[in-house]
């Protein structure tokens, strides 16, 4: 099996009265000062061969402010499918889009504290990060607290330079015949 792990090209936040910001050292995930915060990071899918065979994909990131006590994450495909780009999106439908789809991961506790995180995907995301490959070569998800009603939790976005968000994809490639290679 080979793992690729790509960089964020692009992350942000997003409020619910629809203010933007995508040039931050940090990302807000949950409440500052009663409004709730949505994030988004996309990954460019150039890395990984039109031919794998994903099997496992993971969003690593790194918590620098923790939630509060009750925070609960959830992950979902961007624009419920994770092919949509939100660079071209403006502050309106990249709320709505970053809670949009089915969790791949549903009310987790990991923002509670801070350091690095990897967080497993489920649901639908190895077939959806395919689709993402062969339609638009990038893969975005969105992250937001359930209920927007704690406080935000901080995770180091792609202005800070480095422990920026990564998605990685474990995968193999056919080598003939159907078989597939395996790098270990």
């Amino acid at each position: 099996m080979t793992v690729l792990t790509i960089d964020t090209g692009y992350d942000g936040d997003v409020n619910n009265i629809f203010a933007k910001t995508t040039n931050g050292a940090t990302v807000r995930i949950g409440t500052v000062s009663k409004a709730p915060y949505h994030s988004f990071v996309r990954f460019p899918l150039t890395g990984l061969p039109g031919n794998a065979t994903i099997s496992q994909v993971r969003l690593l990131i790194n918590v620098g402010a923790a939630g509060g006590a009750p925070h609960l994450l959830d992950i979902h495909p961007y624009n419920s499918d994770g092919q949509a780009d939100p660079s071209a999106d403006a502050g309106d439908p990249c709320y709505s889009r970053s809670a949009a789809g089915t969790a791949y991961v549903n009310d987790d506790t990991g923002l509670r504290t801070t350091g690095a995180k990897a967080f497993t995907l489920g649901g639908t995301v190895v077939a959806d990060v395919g689709n993402a490959k062969a339609a638009v070569n990038r893969f975005s998800l969105g992250l937001h607290e359930e209920g927007d009603n704690d406080n935000a939790a901080s995770i180091t976005a792609l202005d800070n330079g480095s422990n920026i968000p990564q998605l990685e994809i474990t995968y193999t490639v056919p080598i003939s015949g159907g078989i597939h290679a395996q790098v270990i």
